[in-house]
């Protein structure tokens, strides 16, 4: 089967983030140069400080905090939601520059399909989750039929239950709103 399941992967992060927030507002409140900034206010004063900009809505120290995640088994549509409110700077796997022929996941005994997210509604129910998982087979057949004759790649078929790949990155500040 192509059933995708969640997978989140913390890839990158800031280290010391609360020393990166001090030295930034350390910058707006001081007379201090640049060079003096790597001077760290102690790290038993730095979540003191930390709240403090917070309580007084001084938020860009910590927009200099950020999280980089990959994320596989998210529906198209799913991503669709999460890029266009633009919480976070993304990077979506490609429909026109990956293709997908026959490259999904096999089942045993199964001819390979694609992956994807089955909505839960659906899940549910036997009869209807293995009418959906047909479905998504003939989906790849015919996928692969246009692929093949057309020599193109995925744009033919978009199909918002399709899993894709997504890597974001998100600042520490829209955790906090």
């Amino acid at each position: 089967m192509g059933e995708a399941k969640l997978k989140v992967v913390l890839l990158r992060y800031t280290p010391e983030p609360e020393a990166v927030v001090a030295m930034a507002a350390k910058l707006c409140y001081s007379p201090s140069d640049v060079e003096s900034l790597k001077e760290k206010i102690e790290a038993k004063d730095q979540k003191e400080f930390i709240k403090r900009l917070v309580k007084m809505g001084h938020m860009s120290p910590v927009e200099h905090i950020s999280f980089t995640f990959g994320i596989e088994g998210i529906s198209r549509a799913c991503s669709h939601q999460l890029v266009r409110h633009r919480l976070a700077s993304y990077s979506q796997q490609s429909q026109r520059y990956v293709s997908e022929k026959g490259q999904g996941t096999r089942g045993k005994g199964q001819e390979s399909t694609f992956d994807y997210v089955i909505p839960p509604s659906i899940a549910k129910y036997d009869d209807a989750r293995m009418a959906f998982e047909r479905f998504m087979a003939d989906a790849q057949k015919t996928y692969d039929l246009l692929i093949e004759k057309l020599n193109e790649k995925g744009l033919l078929v978009r199909q918002p239950i399709r899993m894709r790949g997504l890597c974001f990155r998100m600042q520490q500040r829209q955790r906090l709103l």
